[in-house]
This record gives C-alpha cells, sequence and structure tokens, in this order.
C-alpha cells in the first residue's frame, strides 16, 4: 500500500510533471496541512485552477491530463503572462474523486474558475476579488484556507475580511512566505548585478510577491486583524526556492508546446516513464527537505484562531 507521501508525490507528478519543481514544492504543500482537519463549511480563497486541491484531498486524474494539456498558447510568457489563464475545452478524467467537498472557491480569474468546476470538488465557485470586502457574512466559515495572501495589496485588510467571515470556533490556514524566500529569487542577481538572463527567468515575480515577513512580522499582523496563532511550522528550504527560481522555466513553455502535439498514447507512455524513473529522486529529496535544518526554511504555515 502506498504511504501518503508516496500517493500525493505521484498525484502530484501527474499533474505537474514538466515542471516537477512545482510537484515538489506542492507536496512539501500538502505535507504541512495533512492532519489538519477541514471542517465544513469551508471557503478556499484564492483558489485558482483548483489543481493544487483536488490533488491534495486524494482526487485523481487519468494520465492523458496535466495542467498543462489546457495551455495553447504560450507568447509573451517570459514577459510575465500568466498562461494557465487562458480558455480551454479540455476537461479532466477523473479516476478518482476527491476525499473532501470544499463550500465555496473564489478567485478573481473567471478562466481558472472554469477549469476549477471540472474538478467537482466546488460545491460553488465565485469570482472575486481578494483585495475587495469578502460576500460572506459574518462566522459563516469553520475552515479557510489560503495560499495567495502574500498576492494582495493589503493582506491586513483582506485578513479583517477572513476573521469577520470565521466561525468563533473555526481555523484559518495560511501559507505565507518568509522575508528569506525573497532573498534566494533569481532576481535579486539582476539587482545586485544587472544580470539581464537574471531578470528574464524572474518573470516579474519578485515584483507581484508583495509581502515576504519574518514570523514576528506576521505575528503582529495577525493580532492587529484580532487572530491567536494556534500552530506554526516552516517548510521549504532555501535550496528548494533556488532551484525552483529557475527549474525548468526557461525550457517549460517550448515542453509544454511539445507534449501538447504528442499523440494522447504517446504522450502517456513518456509521462509515465518520467515518474516512475524519477520518483525515487524526488521522494528521496522531499526526504531531505522534511529533514533540513528549519533555520533556512522560506515559507510559514500558519494556523490561525479567533
Amino acid at each position: 500500500m502506498l504511504d501518503f507521501t508516496e500517493k500525493i508525490l505521484k498525484n502530484f507528478l501527474n499533474v505537474y510533471w514538466l515542471r516537477p519543481e512545482t510537484a515538489i514544492w506542492r507536496t512539501l504543500d500538502s505535507l504541512q496541512i495533512k492532519n489538519r482537519p477541514f471542517q465544513s463549511p469551508i471557503l478556499d480563497a484564492g483558489c485558482g485552477d483548483g489543481s493544487f486541491t483536488f490533488t491534495h484531498f486524494l482526487g485523481q486524474t487519468s494520465s492523458s491530463f496535466d495542467v498543462y494539456s489546457t495551455i495553447n498558447n504560450t507568447e509573451k510568457y517570459f514577459h510575465g503572462k500568466d498562461i494557465h489563464n487562458q480558455t480551454s475545452s479540455i476537461k479532466p478524467k477523473i479516476i478518482k474523486s476527491a476525499n473532501k467537498k470544499i463550500d465555496f472557491g473564489i478567485d478573481w480569474k473567471e478562466n481558472l474558475l472554469d477549469k476549477a468546476k471540472n474538478y467537482k470538488i466546488y460545491k460553488k465557485l465565485v469570482k472575486h476579488n481578494l483585495n475587495k470586502k469578502f460576500l460572506f457574512e459574518n462566522d459563516k466559515f469553520k475552515t479557510i484556507f489560503s495560499n495567495i495572501v502574500y498576492w494582495i495589496d493589503d493582506p491586513e485588510f483582506s485578513l479583517s475580511e477572513i476573521f469577520r467571515i470565521l466561525d468563533k470556533n473555526g481555523e484559518v490556514i495560511l501559507f505565507l512566505p518568509d522575508e528569506k524566500f525573497r532573498k534566494h529569487l533569481i532576481f535579486n542577481q539582476y539587482i545586485k548585478n544587472n544580470f539581464k538572463w537574471a531578470k528574464i527567468l524572474d518573470r516579474g515575480i519578485h515584483d507581484n510577491v508583495k509581502h515576504c515577513y519574518s514570523h514576528n512580522e506576521w505575528k503582529k499582523i495577525f493580532n492587529n486583524t484580532g487572530f491567536k496563532i494556534k500552530f506554526h511550522s516552516t517548510y521549504l528550504s532555501n535550496n528548494l526556492i533556488k532551484f525552483w527560481s529557475i527549474g525548468l522555466r526557461p525550457y517549460s513553455p517550448f515542453l509544454i508546446e511539445m507534449a501538447n502535439k504528442l499523440e494522447t498514447l504517446e504522450k502517456v507512455k513518456i509521462k509515465k516513464r518520467l515518474i516512475k524513473e524519477l520518483y525515487p529522486l524526488f521522494r528521496s529529496y522531499i526526504n531531505y527537505e522534511l529533514t533540513s535544518p528549519t533555520k533556512n526554511n522560506c515559507f510559514h504555515m500558519y494556523v490561525l484562531t479567533k
């Protein structure tokens, strides 16, 4: 029988096989919240295309589908364009449904919401800009999950809204970057040395990741919005951030185009071979991440309560 880490890693590789560094990151995200109960009603604030939440709750698609199958235009990738934010009629073939239903998913990109509904994990999806007042009544949700608060213009305002709609006995689960995260992004090589290649590889990520703070700074923001920290952990080593900051990024738009031009059977054959033969490497690296010194970790996982 597969253990949780093996199962979740293979499922994420099935979804993100052309960017394995993303599969490693998402697996480590999932392991951080493996034991959280996620009591209903649940809000996924910033659900994107739904692929993370679906896969975390052990949903599985066929080998013929991945998140890159829905991409038909990679132009302007190196100018920071979100190539996932485009309309596509390709739908995943679900071979195992997620073991949890999410009451609400919200995101500000309609194309991503259209993709999220195909996973059939969300009871309702709502287009909403998280920089604005949330469209829910007070004390509505027992669980609120978000991994995008650090992209928001004013996290203190958004967290105050999350506080308002959280049940008095509920939990908020957040993934947030430490100040060390920004220090290890490739764009720093452009800032320090004016290396054009570093600016091209960054694709605007450095400027868009608006809020990277130490634990004490995040704690101050939580205090200002009324939250208490129920649980806190750190993860994602500086080595992983450096690897992710480059990874297969310069090749990925071309790999996506090539993969999507393959006949389905040939594509699945290559994909299955990649996952089978590289799984030991990725699993070993994840084990390394889980045992690396925490002083080098660049991300926080918080569980907050009222």
